[in-house]
């Protein structure tokens, strides 16, 4: 099939979907999405070299695909590959579908849970999924039921912004940072503080627990940012 040289990527797609007969609409009813294309083209490239045991010159050739994807136009890669694409031969080209990521909108929600009287800073679940955790401008975490839509517990014991939480691996211990350095660990299940220190002069913005396995199934460890 002959491809005139100003076509670009595209124009080269169109033709690639008319030839499958796909159809250029929405995924959202009964017809196909649009599926992008990537093309490359067939480049012959000849090296030469010479033979080390006999001294003799050698030929080596090899077929390269390179990516035109990105080119204006055909026009624009014979410009560049001018060198080693003659326009005088059948230049062969390829084509590979695209991966295509869509995100569809949330339409509705599902749960509401009303509890803190400030803006909402940091959310984490729990490592069952069943368990949520939540801190605000409020200076309070709260502990949520995921299943139930419920609070567990509304814990206070920072005196600014809770910026960052996290929940220990095994889902015994849970650590909070407020905007003063402030750090708190928590019993979620009861809901009590086990613990406090200044850990910054200012804001902890990250907290992770260290992984299980490092500490011989022990969470005890902590690191702050």
């Amino acid at each position: 099939m002959d491809v005139p040289t100003s076509a670009g990527s595209e124009e080269l797609g169109t033709l690639i979907r008319s030839l499958l007969e796909e159809e250029e609409e929405d995924d959202h009813g009964t017809n196909k999405a649009r599926i992008p294309y990537a093309f490359f083209a067939k480049v012959e490239r000849t090296t030469r070299s010479r033979n080390p045991t006999t001294g003799e010159p050698a030929t080596h050739t090899r077929v390269d695909e390179i990516d035109i994807t990105d080119f204006a136009s055909l026009k624009a890669f014979l410009k560049d590959y001018r060198k080693e694409v003659s326009t005088e031969q059948t230049l062969a080209l390829t084509y590979q579908p695209l991966a295509l990521f869509k995100v569809r909108p949330v339409t509705r929600c599902t749960d509401t849970l009303p509890g803190h009287t400030e803006a909402i800073l940091h959310v984490s679940y729990g490592p069952d999924g069943k368990n949520l955790a939540s801190g605000g401008g409020d200076a309070t975490v709260r502990f949520w039921d995921v299943h139930t839509s419920t609070p567990r517990h509304t814990c206070k014991g920072h005196r600014d912004h809770v910026l960052s939480t996290a929940w220990s691996p095994d889902g015994v211990r849970f650590a909070s940072g407020d905007k003063r350095g402030m750090l708190l660990l928590w019993d979620p299940v009861k809901g009590e503080a086990l613990g406090k220190m200044q850990a910054h002069s200012k804001w902890i913005t990250g907290l992770a627990w260290e992984p299980m396995h490092k500490n011989h199934g022990k969470c005890e460890r902590l690191a702050t940012s």
